[in-house]
């Protein structure tokens, strides 16, 4: 039996590492090719030693995500503790073939930090078109917002979670009822490597400046009050270009170096930028925007 975890472990370590390798590949040819649409932040010189040390943990974050992708089987069916009525919750919303496991340590971690509504959600199969399942993160805001009383919700997304979220918000009748959305590597603009998935459902509209996309960029004004942010890495392998994950209007943006896509979600710095985003008081974080 150990011997057979043993070569499981192996076998899900050689994976992750030679996807790791092949997603900085890309994110290395975009680089050298495309060096108009590089930000001010990529233009500076990439450093061999926190690079690799930023490839290394990029790698043991998805194979962290890998390991711990079935225990959504015990995560969405664990009734929620911790419950305090009235407090505003914290919404984790996943991104692209994740699901609420991906954000078990995070979750834990703002809970130790006296977040007591913290609620992370699946959403399925992201094989559908991404109106779909924006009605789906929707379903979960309103259904968080009834079991605590609260009159708002903060929301912090990862990857494709951010373009769903801000979807909901326009199209689905969360107006009103968001006070800090926080997307963390979200492909607001989209991202070449989604033309290597197959031309169907979520990943085919998450390319870069696909019509949906395009249509949600197009509306210029964000309905409601909610204040919006976006950490983003120049060293993100998945959002090709990094530039994509930025947003403009109000919304604040908040730089990382040398961390990869599903490091984010680990970061201890991520983690203090957000507790900041939640904490300060909106009228300053405005301002600053």
């Amino acid at each position: 039996m150990l011997y057979l975890l043993k070569l499981l472990l192996g076998t899900i370590l050689a994976i992750t590492a030679a996807q790791t390798l092949l997603m900085y590949t890309a994110w290395y040819y975009d680089r050298r090719n495309f060096p108009d649409t590089l930000m001010p932040e990529e233009c500076r010189e990439v450093l061999l030693l926190p690079a690799l040390w930023g490839m290394f943990w990029e790698w043991m974050a998805i194979s962290l995500l890998v390991v711990s992708y079935p225990l959504r089987l015990v995560h969405d069916a664990s009734p929620v503790r911790a419950r305090v009525q009235g407090e505003t919750p914290i919404i984790l919303v996943h991104g692209y073939g994740g699901n609420a496991a991906n954000f078990l340590t995070l979750q834990w971690r703002l809970k130790a930090r006296g977040w007591a509504n913290v609620y992370a959600v699946s959403y399925t199969p992201p094989t559908i078109d991404a109106r779909k399942l924006s009605q789906q993160v929707a379903d979960h805001v309103n259904r968080i917002l009834a079991a605590t009383g609260a009159e708002k919700a903060h929301i912090v997304c990862h990857s494709m979670g951010g373009p769903l979220t801000r979807y909901a918000l326009h199209h689905l009748d969360l107006a009103g009822k968001l006070d800090r959305v926080i997307t963390l590597g979200s492909p607001h603009a989209g991202t070449r490597i989604a033309s290597l998935f197959p031309p169907m459902g979520a990943a085919f509209q998450m390319r870069h400046h696909s019509d949906f996309l395009n249509q949600l960029n197009a509306l210029e004004d964000t309905p409601g009050d909610a204040q919006f942010y976006s950490i983003y890495s120049n060293f993100d392998n998945f959002i090709v270009p990094s530039s994509s994950a930025m947003l403009g209007g109000n919304a604040k943006n908040i730089h990382v170096p040398y961390l990869g896509h599903c490091s984010l979600l680990y970061s201890p710095t991520v983690l203090a930028h957000i507790e900041r985003c939640l904490a300060e008081p909106k009228s300053r974080l405005t301002a600053e925007g």
